[in-house]
């Protein structure tokens, strides 16, 4: 057989190598392992409603197969943000897919996805100077202030509006502590 021809025969294989599916017997293409991890993981991440991130998933993949997961990870994410997208045969409750947005009022926040109120977060102080979502928005740092006096820091959950913590905005020192981080006076 000549080189041409040996090159030929090979070209099916190196072409299906290169695009990381796999052909099986019957002809029909099987995704790498790369690819079917990061099409859960994406689909994970859609349904909970978490950004579009799958960095945040890379111990799980090696570097080679790196464009493959992500691949894999926009076609799952894709298909999570689907309203009543299933998950495992287990219908997940319908994610909206939109990030949070913060809407401060006179002593209170409103977190809000897309058009539905998530939570309603009281603040200490009725002046809300700035906010800042944290852990992928799971939580939510306020800064808020009186009509004169030191400002108060305070996080809160998401989820249900729960306060989790609260610091006088002057005592925040060397990032201390570091939810609270850039929000000092």
């Amino acid at each position: 057989m000549n080189s041409r021809r040996f090159f030929l025969s090979l070209l099916p294989v190196i072409l299906l190598s290169l695009t990381g599916c796999v052909e099986m017997e019957d002809g029909g293409p099987v995704e790498s392992q790369g690819y079917q991890l990061g099409f859960e993981k994406g689909r994970e991440d859609g349904q909970g409603g978490k950004s579009r991130t799958p960095d945040r998933h890379s111990s799980l993949y090696s570097e080679a197969d790196r464009s493959e997961f992500f691949r894999g990870y926009e076609d799952g994410y894709t298909l999570g943000i689907k309203p009543g997208a299933d998950l495992g045969g287990v219908n997940a409750p319908v994610a909206f897919g939109q990030p949070l947005v913060a809407m401060p009022g006179k002593g209170e926040v409103t977190i809000k996805e897309g058009n539905q109120t998530i939570s309603v977060l009281k603040t200490a102080l009725p002046n809300i100077e700035e906010t800042k979502f944290i852990v992928e928005q799971e939580q939510i740092v306020v800064k808020s202030r009186g009509n004169h006096g030191p400002a108060m820091v305070e996080l809160f959950q998401t989820s249900n509006g729960a306060a989790l913590g609260a610091v006088k905005a002057f005592e925040i020192k060397n990032g201390q502590p570091a939810w609270a981080a850039g929000m000092g006076d």
